[in-house]
């Protein structure tokens, strides 16, 4: 009866531990929503800024999809110049 006493312990604190750091070990869930077909050109430019901030890895960059930054840097790349017409004074 004796012996169970510090096994309870050493379970008790292992589940502690894994309590604590079991966030980090679960699965990443990365953003890859919208569709890039849906984003205006401010967010399609924002989002292509955000994920050139990382470098590619082997499934994401930063927080998203690796391939949901590539498809949206490729159409912001692709995208027409937004040109603004100022009106000149007379």
């Amino acid at each position: 009866m004796r012996a169970e006493g510090p096994r309870l312990g050493l379970v008790a604190v292992g589940t502690l531990l894994c309590a604590c750091g079991g966030a980090d070990l679960g699965p990443v869930r990365l953003r890859h929503s919208p569709p890039v077909e849906r984003l205006t050109p401010q967010e399609l430019r924002a989002l292509s800024m955000e994920c050139e901030k990382y470098p590619p890895k082997q499934a994401f960059r930063g927080r998203y999809d690796a391939a949901y930054c590539e498809a949206a840097i490729a159409a912001w790349g692709d995208s027409p110049l937004q040109l603004v017409v100022i009106p000149a004074n007379r």
